[in-house]
């Protein structure tokens, strides 16, 4: 392959060459892996380029005797690659959503900082100067977990380095994290959370504006969704459309089951029973879909986003965290007994304690909601006292005995369902609905229209109980 209009042999295995509309020599090495480097000496006098190009030659020698990189890279030139590969990982499917986050760090942290850098000039000082600036922009030490994103985006950039080799894994610095510890969000009590969602009934009629209210209709279904999926806030919830929603079933059960594009990856959720009757009612919220059963919007495909206000228009983030904060304002239950402030994500947290109450083990949860078994321990092992009260409080055995001998398996069983312990399916065998002494009693019926009232059973568990099938 010709490189220009003069060559000139300088070592075995490098060369001088002048290329055509340029004076300067360009000198062209030969690595030992076949690979070659070309660069400007500079300058277009020939002794004076030999002089350069020898230089090179024996700088890439001594870089290589050191397992070094033969070359390196600007830091932004790396960080365009990586950036690329996200984001074409992100249009074919395969990318984690993590990778948007990882690419608004890119761009607005780690470029601004490091742009100009040698990539394999980034050690530990590089990085505690970075941890300042950083500091003095957001005018605090970041939260760990800001820190933690801006670190994993960093470790992208540096695969990317080291795939091409502009660095050797030798190189690469440890990423440290000496950010603020994220406050826990508060949760909720089960009496707590049957305030909220009896409040929420009629919050849409006391506001005037049409558009507050069409999002407290939707808010209503909304926060039913959270406390009973463990789908997260915000993005994770609010880019369901219809068709992420699906029956599985398992022989002759079924279950509804969300399809979640989740923070880190892809995952299938199953909602409690329950949510199908809060889903339908959203689903006719919708100007735009008209069907009479939820198997029917389902069987559809549709590609409606889920959380639709009758206005026709997706209901936005800061208007559902807006009218949702008023509530709580009136209700008084910003802060819990413990100090910490609700928010709508608080319903992530009542969900898992309320399965961890009921011992579902933490590899499960793990599963349903996304997050490591690593990360649920610390976040919900603070839970454990309150959880375990029974057993801290010296009452088992006392409690035990009165089930025996004085509380009826009727009222322990509907008592177990209000308090999340029980599933409308555990319900069904606890009262023995399919067996052949099955009696429709008054205190039954009554229990179940309360239950239903309180929208903790849907039509068809409630039919099953009255009418004994």
């Amino acid at each position: 392959m010709s490189y220009g209009v003069k060559s000139v042999q300088v070592h075995k295995k490098l060369r001088l060459d002048k290329r055509k509309g340029s004076n300067s020599w360009y000198a062209r090495l030969t690595l030992q892996n076949g690979q070659r480097q070309v660069k400007t000496t500079g300058t277009d006098d020939l002794e004076e380029a030999k002089e350069a190009a020898l230089a090179m030659y024996f700088d890439v020698q001594a870089r290589l005797k050191n397992q070094l990189p033969a070359n390196t890279r600007k830091f932004k030139h790396v960080a365009e690659f990586a950036v690329q590969r996200m984001q074409d990982d992100l249009t074919a499917g395969a990318g984690k959503q993590a990778y948007k986050d990882y690419i608004g760090a890119i761009n607005n942290w780690l470029i601004p900082y490091f742009g100009k850098v040698d990539i394999d000039k980034i050690d530990l000082a590089a990085l505690t100067a970075f941890d300042a600036w950083r500091a003095q922009k957001f005018g605090k030490t970041p939260a760990q977990s800001t820190i933690n994103n801006h670190n994993a985006a960093l470790n992208r950039v540096l695969d990317e380095a080291e795939l091409r080799g502009w660095i050797t894994k030798t190189l690469r610095p440890t990423l440290l994290n000496k950010g603020t510890a994220a406050q826990s969000r508060g949760s909720y009590t089960a009496e707590e959370y049957r305030t909220i969602y009896t409040a929420l009934r009629s919050f849409h009629t006391k506001t005037e504006r049409e558009d507050a209210a069409a999002t407290r209709e939707t808010l209503r279904n909304y926060v039913l969704f959270l406390a009973n999926t463990g789908v997260r806030h915000g993005t994770e919830a609010l880019r369901l459309e219809w068709r992420n929603i699906e029956w599985y079933t398992n022989g002759d059960d079924r279950y509804l089951a969300v399809n979640v594009d989740g923070k880190t990856k892809k995952r299938k959720a199953i909602a409690r029973d329950r949510v199908a009757n809060f889903l339908f009612r959203q689903s006719q919220l919708n100007p735009r879909l008209n069907y009479s059963t939820l198997d029917d919007l389902l069987a559809a495909r549709s590609t409606e986003k889920v959380w639709t206000t009758r206005q026709g228009n997706v209901a936005a983030l800061a208007n559902l965290n807006r009218a949702y904060n008023k509530l709580l304002d009136e209700l008084d239950l910003k802060i819990g007994a413990d100090g910490l402030q609700r928010t709508l994500y608080s319903w992530r947290q009542f969900y898992a304690t309320q399965d961890l109450e009921r011992g579902i083990s933490t590899h499960a949860l793990s599963k349903q909601m996304g997050n490591s078994t690593a990360m649920l321990d610390k976040h919900y092992s603070k839970y454990s006292p309150l959880l375990n009260a029974e057993l801290h409080s010296g009452r088992t055995k006392k409690q035990n005995a009165q089930t025996t001998s004085g509380v009826s398996s009727i009222t322990l069983a509907f008592e177990m369902l209000h308090e999340g312990k029980l599933t409308e399916q555990e319900l069904l065998a606890a009262l023995n609905v399919e067996g052949e002494d099955y009696k429709v009693t008054e205190e039954i019926a009554m229990r179940a229209l309360q239950a239903k009232n309180s929208e903790l059973l849907d039509s068809s568990t409630l039919l099953k109980i009255l009418n004994g099938k």
